[in-house]
């Protein structure tokens, strides 16, 4: 019998993914669909082969600084916990990340960086969890600013009602909860002792906190202010590099509309990502930084 259960209970849990396999499939099919109903095949392929390949270069330049930024921000929240930490071994476990999440659903490149290189990263499968809460945190915050701004100077109603709502909840709590890691850490991790200690199984009552205590503990990278500043400054970096990269593949295709189009189709495809889709979020990426574009004059070919 004892041989049996993990069988069991791994069936079990691919019979649980499934049904979200599924319905992502089906999601990224109807945006798809959306996204370019209204496009004429022709009309696309004339564009691509209009294409000029200098600011191709300088997109792909622009795109492998940005990651090289993000790879630099994630060692910094990692030597914060091993000092000793070379950056050398951050590169490969998060483009590793970055091509599973790309191929493979439900964001299984983060179960990836967190539990396939603890060697490598001298570091525990919850400190590195606490690392990616961060990014994501700070990602939400600066993607919501670059939403706003386009939003304020649009001045209309230009983004699906339920996805600027949506974007606003989750805005509002990532700040507060970037905020909150910053002022009431210690009050946050009471209250995650609190909620363990009213299980009913003592030995998962003393796992359980203990990985909480691993969490916490990884958190600390947000502290002291001065360093939360600056983990926000490298992101935006990250992102400006990300939007230049959008900027320069537009200029390739000669896009019309705003200068600014390309930064607000950033902010509003990727915040999209977080809607469950298929690997690679395809259709939710593509409608959302269509109606980006063209919420600032770009062209719906």
């Amino acid at each position: 019998p004892r041989s049996i259960l993990p069988e069991t209970q791994t069936a079990r849990a691919r019979g649980r993914r499934w049904p979200r396999i599924v319905l992502g499939w089906i999601i990224a099919a109807l945006f798809v669909g959306l996204a370019f109903r209204r496009v004429s095949l022709d009309e696309m392929l004339a564009v691509l082969r209009s294409a000029r390949g200098g600011p191709i270069a300088l997109a792909l330049l622009a795109l492998t600084a940005g990651f090289s930024v993000r790879i630099v921000r994630w060692w910094q929240m990692l030597r914060v916990l091993e000092p000793g930490l070379p950056l050398r071994a951050c590169v490969r476990p998060f483009l590793v990340s970055i091509a599973v999440n790309n191929t493979l659903p439900l964001r299984a490149g983060d179960v990836v960086r967190a539990v396939g290189f603890r060697s490598a990263l001298r570091a525990s499968p919850m400190a590195v969890v606490g690392t990616l809460l961060v990014e994501r945190l700070l990602d939400v915050v600066v993607l919501l600013a670059l939403l706003f701004a386009g939003l304020m100077m649009l001045g209309g109603n230009v983004i699906p009602r339920p996805f600027l709502l949506a974007g606003i909840a989750v805005g509002v709590v990532a700040a507060c909860g970037l905020l909150a890691l910053v002022v009431v850490p210690t009050w946050l991790r009471s209250i995650a002792h609190h909620i363990v200690r009213r299980i009913p199984s003592s030995r998962w009552q003393t796992r359980l906190g203990a990985l909480v205590d691993q969490l916490f503990d990884s958190l600390a990278i947000v502290r002291p202010p001065r360093r939360t500043l600056a983990l926000v400054s490298i992101t935006a970096l990250a992102w400006f590099l990300e939007g230049t990269a959008y900027a320069s593949v537009a200029w390739s295709l000669r896009a019309d509309g705003s200068a600014f189009a390309p930064w607000f189709a950033l902010s509003t495809g990727t915040l999209a990502t977080m809607i469950p889709s298929s690997p690679g979020y395809v259709g939710t990426f593509d409608f959302f930084a269509v109606r980006g574009l063209t919420a600032f004059g770009t062209s719906h070919v």
